[in-house]
């Protein structure tokens, strides 16, 4: 009976994984989502996995050949938990709900910063200030540029700065 397997691969390399897998005649499902990249000075939108170095392979415990999974480039492993021996399998009902989530988000990609998350400012004459994320727009030579409200001397100030020089604070 076909089953959904869980594979983990290597750091960055989802991609490359389900490739390889896809040339060797396995079924595999690497959900996606569209997000917002500052790639070189501009912004775009580039395809990253939802879940990071983790993809989903269909196969057949009895009769599928598994031994060629392993030495798959990009792959570091299929997923085990503990001492079990046998692969995490995943229902055909939980594959089916990330299929259809990703279809009632859509292709919008998903923004770097949203309205208001907190941010700091990693260099520039405005370093090591705190502040809250504005907008991004692009200024007329096509650079980015990002509108940060900051506490600045008691006063509410929006400054801004290169979209690369701000990063989201985490808690």
């Amino acid at each position: 009976m076909m089953e959904w397997y869980v594979v983990h691969t290597k750091p960055r390399q989802e991609f490359r994984a389900q490739e390889n897998l896809l040339n060797q005649g396995f079924e595999t499902y690497l959900p996606t989502i569209d997000m917002q990249k500052l790639l070189g000075q501009s912004l775009g939108i580039k395809q990253e996995p939802l879940f990071a170095r983790y993809l989903f392979i269909h196969l057949d415990q009895v009769q599928s050949n598994w031994y060629p999974i392993r030495s798959t480039r990009g792959v570091h492993q299929v997923l085990r938990f503990g001492l079990n021996t046998d692969p995490v399998k995943v229902p055909h009902e939980v594959i089916q709900l990330i299929k259809d989530q990703l279809c009632e988000i859509g292709k919008s990609p998903k923004n770097m910063f949203e309205l208001n998350d907190p941010v700091v400012i990693k260099d520039g004459s405005m370093k090591g200030l705190n502040g809250s994320f504005q907008e991004i727009y692009r200024q007329p030579n096509g650079e980015h540029r990002a509108l940060v409200l900051i506490d600045f001397l008691g006063k509410l100030q929006k400054i801004k700065v290169p979209v690369n020089s701000i990063s989201k604070v985490v808690n």
